[in-house]
């Protein structure tokens, strides 16, 4: 199983933060505070940026970009340099390789048009880890002993050991294991002794990504294990993920794959909360294996499809190559061999894509070249044949290495020569299989078409059995059918007379509902009607009884004329209305006829003639004539007028005026009086059904509302607090 190393992403000379919460709370303060766009500003947030590294990378993009806009702004040349540099490191950590390179290549024209070498130091080596991430080896061998050179030329001597770390991963890579163990000592020992807590981390880690691939896994543990602890310190969560994924490929290799499970799980959460397209790519990879091993076949392939396709987005060839062929072991373990061996195909073609021959033959050229150039003058010496010895070996190694290879590729063309075999001759088999079922098919249908004979033979007696069943159930259908018949006519008749009869009960229970409504109408009326000249009558003669000393002769006979009149009157309105209370007690129904509305005004003033001191008028000057029944209207006319007398109660001068007039054929009667007003609310029972009345509050309005609804009259009401009350009748035809 392939191991990814810790690439080394570098900024200023002073290192890089630690993920510090108070120095970012501290830096964000000293931003606050400068409104300028200067430079001060501009290494605020490239230093905001770079504390950012490892923990988050979207604030490290905010940053870095608001201080490339004002480096822009104001033409700081450093300022634009450093500001892409930290773009670049941000879209590594995010996987985004690409746009990675594209910032530090920007950064390196400007760090070579200002001459500062340490930033070109940088630049090239966090190119050079890119082309390694890319398996582009000679390109990034070249880019690191750039790094490398200049660092000697300027004495850069604690630079040169983030490019000493790069260039042992790509020796590890190589599997010349010693001597990218010694560029990783010599990197860790440069970072001791400048404190930079990520670079001990990462070499820590790719120290143990070394003994890894040489299978010591104990070493290999133990490293891992010292480099989680120490990105843990730091909050280096891109450093915290990778090493859980490191800790979880030893797990599997110890066999410990619920302990690898759960590490690879750790590492994916992190690196899904850091957008690591990388990092996601390696745990889908990892996570598929462990299904595959676990017998998981569906979720297997599901997280190993997706490693791959995240994979060839941000062009990891490893995680392509190890997805290939984790896939060509699963569908061969499920038996499909065409999908098992496509896959290999694909497999071996990465592979070889990676490995290729030239790449190694460039590699060596490039050291004998780096050689060469940097330690001419030492060939002199003794120490120059001991070198020389010493690349002897080295290249013996890698020679033994290129067997080693040609090997590994002679193994891969068996097994996919076996997967070829394997699918030819299960597509073989599988075509024998085929003939031999058409010709069990054949006999089968020989002996399908036999059975179907008897079958049908058997199919001919029944339905002849059938047609004399079927005889007698018709027969017996059709006397069921003839007592149903007679059945239901029988219901029929006898359902007919009970809804005649409930029909007549309903019948009865109307006449007998309308008849007490009609007795609760009369009785209303008597009420009303009645109570006002009883009332009179009454107050007269207890005023006679109780004070007949306060009434002198005069007014003795004043009141009993009145009193006689009153009475006459009343006896007049009671004849009235038990006369239209006898012709309506069968069917309390209006009885439109042609009356004069002056016999209804004079009807009225004789029924208030007691009234003494509200002054009552009518005007008719039109002589007016309509259809309508009599009694109905009298009764609105003898409650409207009642009811307007009680309202002018403690009034000066309390006047009632009646009014009739005609407007487009219509007829309309009107009341008004003087009195105080009142409010809607108060007449509510004019409109509303539902309201609920007594006989002493409103049984008037209620009444007038029903007779005025019976005979088509329409009534409005106009009230003024403090100026009166009008009631219009509008007599429709």
């Amino acid at each position: 199983m392939r191991k990814y190393f810790s690439l080394l992403f570098l900024f200023f000379f002073f290192l890089s933060f630690s993920q510090n919460t108070k120095i970012i709370d501290d830096l964000t303060i000293e931003l606050n505070k400068n409104n300028k766009q200067d430079s001060l500003k501009v290494n605020t947030l490239l230093k905001l940026s770079m504390a950012c590294y490892g923990s988050n990378p979207e604030k490290m993009l905010q940053y870095a970009n608001e201080s490339l806009q004002i480096s822009s702004k104001i033409n700081f040349k450093k300022g634009i340099g450093e500001s892409n540099k930290l773009l670049g490191a941000a879209n590594y950590m995010k996987g985004s390789f690409k746009e990675a390179e594209n910032y530090f290549t920007k950064a390196l024209k400007i760090f070579e048009e200002i001459k500062y070498y340490k930033g070109i130091i940088l630049c090239y080596s966090n190119l050079g880890g890119i082309k390694t991430v890319q398996n582009e080896y000679p390109e990034a061998l070249k880019l690191y002993q750039n790094s490398i050179r200049i660092c000697e030329k300027t004495k850069e001597t604690k630079l040169a050991g983030f490019a000493n770390g790069n260039m042992g991963i790509i020796y590890s890579e190589l599997k010349n294991y010693d001597l990218a163990l010694k560029h990783y000592n010599e990197a860790l020992e440069t970072h001791i002794k400048a404190n930079y807590q990520e670079g001990i981390a990462a070499n820590l880690g790719n120290i143990g990504n070394t003994y890894f691939q040489k299978k010591e896994y104990n070493n290999a543990l133990e490293y891992f294990n010292k480099a989680l602890k120490k990105n843990i310190e730091i909050n280096n969560k891109s450093g915290i993920a990778r090493e859980y994924g490191n800790v979880a490929s030893v797990n599997i290799e110890q066999k410990n794959f619920n302990d690898a499970f759960e590490n690879h799980s750790k590492a994916l959460k992190i690196n899904e909360e850091l957008k690591n397209k990388k990092g996601i790519s390696v745990n889908y990879q990892r996570i598929g294996e462990y299904y595959l091993k676990q017998g998981d076949f569906k979720e297997s392939r599901k997280f190993l499809k997706n490693a791959n396709a995240l994979a060839l987005e941000v062009g990891i060839k490893d995680i392509q190559k190890e997805s290939f062929n984790s896939l060509s072991d699963l569908y061969e373990k499920e038996g499909l061999m065409d999908s098992a061996y496509i896959y290999f195909k694909k497999y071996i073609s990465a592979k070889d894509e990676i490995e290729n021959e030239n790449n190694r033959k460039q590699i060596s050229r490039l050291e004998i070249q780096y050689e060469f150039d940097t330690k001419e003058e030492k060939y002199k010496t003794k120490q120059l044949l001991d070198d020389q010895n010493l690349k002897q070996q080295q290249l013996l190694l890698a020679l033994n290495n290129a067997k080693l290879g040609e090997s590994n590729k002679e193994r891969d063309l068996v097994r996919l020569n076996y997967l070829k075999t394997q699918s030819e001759l299960k597509a073989e088999q599988f075509a024998k299989n085929a003939q031999k079922k058409q010709l069990t098919i054949a006999e089968k249908e020989v002996e399908i078409k036999q059975k179907e004979i008897k079958i049908a033979n058997l199919f001919i007696q029944v339905k002849e059995k059938q047609k004399w069943y079927l005889i007698a159930g018709l027969l017996l259908l059709a006397i069921i059918g003839s007592l149903l018949f007679y059945q239901n006519r029988n219901r029929k008749k006898i359902n007919e007379k009970l809804l005649l009869l409930n029909q007549n009960l309903d019948l009865k229970n109307a006449e007998l509902d309308e008849a007490n409504k009609a007795k609760t109408r009369f009785f209303s009326i008597l009420n009303h009607d009645l109570r006002g000249p009883v009332a009179n009558l009454v107050n007269f003669l207890q005023l006679q009884k109780e004070n007949p000393e306060l009434l002198d002769e005069e007014s003795i006979k004043r009141m009993q004329d009145k009193t006689m009149s009153g009475a006459e009157n009343l006896l007049t309105s009671m004849e009235d209305i038990l006369q239209w209370s006898k012709s309506q007690m069968e069917n309390f129904k209006p009885q439109p006829k042609n009356i004069a509305v002056e016999t209804i005004f004079e009807d009225t003033k004789k029924h208030f003639s007691s009234e003494e001191k509200v002054r009552i008028t009518f005007e008719n000057t039109s002589n007016l004539k309509m259809v309508t029944d009599e009694n109905y209207l009298k009764t609105i006319i003898r409650n409207l007028t009642g009811n307007a007398i009680k309202a002018l109660y403690k009034t000066n001068n309390p006047t009632i005026i009646w009014k009739a007039w005609q407007e487009k054929n219509e007829i309309f009667l009107s009341i008004s009086d003087n009195g105080k007003g009142a409010s809607n609310e108060q007449f509510k029972a004019l409109y509303d059904e539902k309201e609920v009345v007594g006989i002493k509050t409103g049984l008037g309005l209620h009444l007038i509302r029903d007779l005025a609804k019976a005979i088509n009259c329409e009534i409005k009401v106009e009230s003024k607090l403090n100026q009166g009350t009008t009631f219009i009748l509008n007599l429709k035809k």
